[in-house]
Order: structure tokens, then sequence, then C-alpha cells
């Protein structure tokens, strides 16, 4: 991931639990436009300190399974008190490394859909972090992501830092990935729902030839 640090502020996680966030990321309206009633097993994707968990159980069916990945340990063990607390069933967090190129343990069952709100554009290459979550679904599985338009907010990622639309939407392009729905979720937050073009292959493959895609053009 890049070298941003705002994501592991305690005040910016204390933020993604409050209902400044819900203003943001409204579940009733996201939704509404992101459809996950036939998803058997989901990743949550930098689950954080759970802001989704209970909205997302709501979406699916009675027997799914959502599997929270966060690769900041104090995060997770604040999860693990809240979810033996209060006997959340058919939740599993879990630990993954920071990587530019996520891919998910081979010990958890290949998700339906992985859900990924705030997280991608603290990534270097969002394209690589989706390519490699797309890679790591059943075929035929979804990424949906939520993340900031290019407004100013109080808390978060600086402007420059954020990720247009327009942008994720080309980097999904280019590692060969469709948008099959792209919303307006609030005043500085959208949502892409992206699944495997065509011309994706699931084998892994040497990323190298992507290299020429520099830092300073993907924020551009």
């Amino acid at each position: 991931m890049s070298d941003l640090d705002y994501y592991e502020n305690p005040e910016y996680q204390n933020f993604l639990i409050s209902s400044k966030r819900r203003e943001l990321t409204p579940p009733e309206v996201v939704f509404k436009h992101f459809n996950l009633k036939e998803a058997v097993n989901l990743v949550d994707f930098g689950m954080g300190l759970g802001y989704f968990t209970l909205e997302l159980k709501k979406q699916l069916p009675k027997n799914a399974w959502i599997w929270g990945a966060e690769y900041q340990q104090d995060l997770i063990d604040e999860v693990l008190h809240w979810k033996n607390r209060d006997e959340i069933s058919n939740f599993t967090p879990f630990f993954i490394e920071k990587s530019d190129h996520p891919l998910l343990p081979e010990w958890i069952p290949a998700p339906d859909a992985v859900f990924a709100s705030l997280v991608l554009s603290t990534f270097p290459d969002p394209g690589l972090a989706m390519d490699g979550l797309i890679r790591s679904t059943k075929k035929g599985g979804k990424l949906i992501v939520l993340d900031w338009m290019k407004n100013e907010y109080t808390i978060g990622p600086k402007i420059n830092d954020k990720i247009s639309l327009d942008k994720m939407k080309f980097l999904a392009e280019l590692y060969h990935l469709d948008i099959v729905k792209n919303v307006r979720i609030s005043e500085y937050v959208y949502g892409l729902e992206v699944v495997a073009g065509k011309d994706f292959e699931y084998s892994f493959y040497d990323l190298r030839e992507e290299e020429d895609i520099t830092d300073e053009f993907i924020r551009s």
C-alpha cells in the first residue's frame, strides 16, 4: 500500500463507525444499488472496526458467511471482542498481509463477492488491487467498491490522494475488468460493481509489464 497513514489513525477509525460515516455511506442507499442476496461467502475487505458487518449480514442469505479481512491487528482484536460479546455467528475476522496486490488466503472459501468500502484509494495502484481481489473470487464473482469522490472533506485522504470515478473506471479497464454499475452514494462517495472482463485471465501472470503505470499518473 502507499505511504498514506490517515487510515491507521485511531481518530479516523472511530470516525468510520460514527454517525458521520453513515452520512457518507448510508447502508440503505448502498444496498438499494448493490444486490448481495445470492452471495454465500462474502469478504469484507478492509473491515476496519466492522461498520458494515451487521449491515452486510442483513443483505445475505441466512446461511451465508462473512469473512472480515484486515491487516491492523488491533482492529481485529476489537472486532473479535464485540463478535464474541454479541455472539455474532457466521462471521470470521482474519489477518491479511499488507500488499499492493492483495490475494485472499486459500484457506477461506473463494468468495462470491468482495465488499471494499473506502479502501482502494489507499493503494498505490487501485487497479492492481482490484485485479487481486477479483482473482481471489469464484469465477463470475463480483467486487463492490465504495470510494471517495475528489471533493474536500474534513477527515480522510487529501484530495490529491483520492481516486476519481473516471480514473477508477479507467484502472479497472486497464486490468481487463468490467464496470457493470456505477452510482453516486453521497456527495462524497461513489460506488462501483466490478467483474472480470472477457479478456481477464484468472491464472497468475507476471505483473512487471504493468510497472510503467506510475503513482503520479494514477492520481493525476
